[in-house]
C-alpha cells in the first residue's frame, strides 16, 4: 500500500511541476509581449521629439551654385520623357483654344449678319430717291409700301430692298436701336 501511495504522490508531484512549468511559460511570453510594446511606444515618442537633424559643417569650401546647377540638370534629365508629353499636352490646348475662338468669331459674324438682314431692308425703303419719279416708280413704291404693311416674308423684303439699290443709307435712330 505504501507502494500505491509513492505512485500516486509521485504522479502529484509530476503534474504539479507540469502546471508550475506552463504557467511560467505563459508568464513569460506575457512579459516579453509587453517589453516588446514598451519599446515600439518609446521608439515613437523619441521619434516625434527627436529634433530636426543637423547639417554638418563641411570643412572645406562648396560652391553652392555649381551644386545647385547639377541638381537642376539631373532633375531635367530625369524628366526629360514627361516633359515632351507636357509640351505635346500644351500644344492640343493651344490648338483647341484657338479653335474655340474661331467657332466664338464665326457665331458673332452669323449674328451681325442677321442683324444686317434685318436693318438692310428697312433702310433701302428709308433711301430718297434721284430725279423726277414716273408713273412706274410710283406704283412700285406703293407696292413696296403695301408689302411692308402686309408685314411679309423676310426673304420677299430683302429681294425689294436689293432691287431698289445697291447703296444703303442707315439712319441713326436705326443704329441707335441695334
Amino acid at each position: 500500500m505504501n507502494f500505491i501511495f509513492g505512485i500516486i504522490i509521485l504522479a502529484l508531484f509530476i503534474l504539479a511541476l507540469r502546471v508550475l512549468w506552463a504557467t511560467a511559460l505563459q508568464l513569460l511570453s506575457a512579459l516579453k509581449h509587453a517589453s516588446q510594446m514598451f519599446h515600439s511606444y518609446r521608439s515613437k515618442r523619441l521619434a516625434l521629439n527627436r529634433l530636426p537633424m543637423i547639417m554638418p559643417q563641411i570643412r572645406h569650401e562648396v560652391d553652392w551654385l555649381a551644386m545647385s546647377d547639377s541638381v537642376r540638370q539631373e532633375i531635367h534629365s530625369r524628366n526629360a520623357g514627361s516633359n515632351r508629353q507636357v509640351d505635346r499636352l500644351d500644344v492640343e490646348l493651344q490648338v483647341k483654344t484657338k479653335t474655340m475662338e474661331l467657332i466664338k468669331a464665326d457665331i458673332q459674324i452669323a449674328k451681325l449678319q442677321l442683324e444686317l438682314e434685318k436693318v438692310r431692308p428697312m433702310a433701302a425703303l428709308d433711301e430718297p430717291k434721284a430725279g423726277k419719279p414716273t408713273k412706274r416708280s410710283k406704283k412700285a413704291t406703293s407696292v413696296m409700301d403695301d408689302n411692308l404693311t402686309k408685314s411679309s416674308h423676310p426673304v420677299r423684303q430683302l429681294r425689294t430692298a436689293l432691287k431698289s439699290g445697291n447703296g444703303l443709307v442707315i439712319q441713326a435712330n436705326e443704329l441707335a436701336r441695334h
